[in-house]
């Protein structure tokens, strides 16, 4: 009990710490959107709002940049406002996997001119670029992620171009900043980086800006090597308060709930508060349950889910992370199928799926699902391409290493994966040769099986005849094999032979003396009896009397049929 009353006691301690004080709490919890963003802030519309407009500066900026001003997130970025620093909790810099949303938190600016986490917007633009541009280059990613870190941007005005740290200068950075802060390129520094972001090799971006390649490459290096990099005015977006924002007035109980979706030290205190008030079951069931689940504690996590499921959860997010860690597979395909079910287009229940699925034609097909919506996970392209090889799919295979290489993060990954797009070939023309070499073996197989089986049945048929021979009144209902055919007999004179390639062509002579031509078709099958036992083509041979056996025909021109048996008498 003792303990229990201690525990108690601890989680108020913590939710008293993490909640907003309830002289704040009471009514003034404000949730603002716009576009991409929401903010969420106890302190009133003016505060929800000042912190929003400072994202979409910024945003706006970053778009301009790049020659598509409407950047995308979606789900939006949901922000949590803070009175001020102090009260912000220290772990929160940058951007977060929060319950159901990408989540990121600030201090409110209380007429002071706060910037943003340079953490933060470090994430934020590499997040933009990634939701937006599926080809930027990743030197150049590299160098706009670096160029956007020193931007400073508040409610109204955004200033780009400070220099970062000096071992951050590098020639691609500064590239970027000739580009967007020098007057004579500015206003075309988009047109480059958006053909950049479409698949154009650097040359051909350079090109599109009316520019000589090698004129421009060595302005750059002198830019670079004269070191004078100064900030300049950005772009900004006119903003109205009263007419861009779309405002809600949240409940005390909505706006806990939204701050302890950041799943920080607090967090759990709030849920189980609202659990126990009887608020939000599905919500508080589910961030308790993926706390639990980075906890390591499996078990409670189950328990939450399941409370989850039955108060009617949404949270796909959150399903997604259970099915990835739950070990029955059958329990994991159920759960991630479900999450699947709410939002087809989530990625990582694709993966995680496969990932459950032991049949491996089906795993390749969520897989592929998977790589199309997140075409910049280059660890996933990697693993789908093993299995298109694995499956013997190499036209996939060779697709899936490409993408690998357009998002591998540096140079090395990006060789690496086009050596094994390079051997795909190979792999390909040995695997045929392998399937060939297989399918000989099997017919040679099969061959030999038969031959064994007519063997062993001959055997037999002679092991019954030598136990049992055939009566004198069976041998004479016995009929000859050749007389069941059609085969006929010639009694005559032989009185010439003629070797046409490998057939032997014989004149004959009948008993009234019409002369007839018969066709030996395979002389070695011929069966001769009498004389030498043989028959050859010589000039001049003495007429001899013959016995011939055929089979008369139709189907060769000229000849009676074809020999089957010849005996000299």
């Amino acid at each position: 009990m003792l303990r229990e009353a201690r525990c108690t006691a601890c989680i108020a301690i913590l939710a008293a710490a993490f909640l907003p004080s309830p002289a704040r709490a009471d009514g003034q919890w404000i949730k603002a959107r716009l576009g991409s963003f929401e903010t969420i802030s106890d302190n009133g519309r003016r505060s929800a709002i000042q912190a929003l407009s400072q994202f979409e500066q910024f945003r706006f900026a970053l778009g301009t940049a790049m020659g598509k001003p409407d950047l995308k997130l979606d789900p939006p970025l949901r922000i949590v406002v803070f009175k001020n620093a102090q009260e912000m909790p220290p772990a929160c810099t940058g951007l977060l996997t929060g319950r159901d949303h990408l989540m990121a938190c600030v201090a409110g600016q209380e007429g002071k001119d706060n910037q943003l986490p340079a953490q933060l917007v470090r994430q934020l633009t590499v997040r933009l670029l990634e939701e937006n541009f599926s080809n930027l280059p990743i030197p150049i990613e590299r160098a706009l992620e670096t160029f956007f870190s020193t931007v400073q941007s508040n409610s109204v005005h955004v200033t780009w171009g400070a220099p970062p740290p000096h071992d951050e200068r590098t020639r691609d950075w500064a590239l970027l900043h000739m580009l967007i802060t020098q007057p004579e390129y500015s206003g075309r520094a988009h047109i480059y980086l958006h053909n950049l972001a479409n698949g154009m090799d650097s040359t051909g971006a350079i090109r599109s800006l009316s520019e000589d390649p090698a004129k421009f490459n060595a302005a750059v290096d002198a830019y670079y090597i004269a070191g004078d990099f100064k900030g300049t005015v950005a772009p900004n977006r006119a903003l109205n308060t009263e007419r861009d924002f779309s405002t809600t007035g949240l409940t005390s109980d909505e706006g806990q709930l939204m701050r302890a979706d950041l799943l920080m030290l607090g967090s759990t205190a709030i849920y189980q508060s609202l659990l126990e008030s009887g608020k939000h079951a599905a919500e508080d069931n589910e961030g308790l349950a993926i706390l639990a689940m980075r906890a390591g504690n499996t078990e409670q996590a189950r328990h939450y889910m399941e409370a989850a499921r039955t108060a009617g959860t949404q949270n796909f997010i959150a399903l997604t992370s259970y099915g990835s860690l739950e070990k029955d597979p059958e329990r994991a395909i159920a759960m991630l199928k479900e999450a699947l079910t709410l939002d087809p287009k989530y990625a990582e229940a694709h993966w995680a799926l496969g990932e459950k699925i032991s049949d491996k034609p089906r795993r390749m097909m969520e897989w592929k699902q998977a790589v199309a919506l997140a075409p910049r996970n280059y660890q996933w392209w990697e693993q789908y391409a093993q299995l298109c090889i694995d499956q013997k799919q190499y036209a996939e295979a060779g697709r899936a290493w490409l993408a690998a290489a357009q998002a591998a993060p540096d140079i090395q990954h990006k060789e690496q994966y086009l050596a094994s797009r390079g051997q795909i070939d190979q792999l390909r023309l040995d695997d045929e040769a392998a399937v060939r070499r297989r399918e000989a073996a099997a017919r040679a197989a099969e061959i030999d099986r038969l031959k064994n089986q007519a063997r062993k049945e001959l055997a037999d048929l002679e092991a019954r005849a030598n136990a049992k021979p055939l009566s004198k009144e069976e041998l004479a209902r016995t009929v000859d094999w050749t007389d069941i055919h059609g085969s006929a007999k010639l009694t005559g004179t032989l009185v010439k032979i003629q070797c046409v390639a490998r057939q032997f062509q014989l004149d004959i002579k009948d008993e009234i003396g019409k002369v007839q031509r018969l066709v030996v078709a395979d002389p070695s099958m011929l069966e001769i009896t009498g004389g030498d036992g043989t028959l050859s083509c010589v000039a001049n041979q003495k007429p001899r009397a013959v016995i011939v056996t055929y089979k008369p025909t139709t189907d060769r021109k000229g000849f009676s049929g074809e020999i089957t048996g010849i005996e000299f008498p």
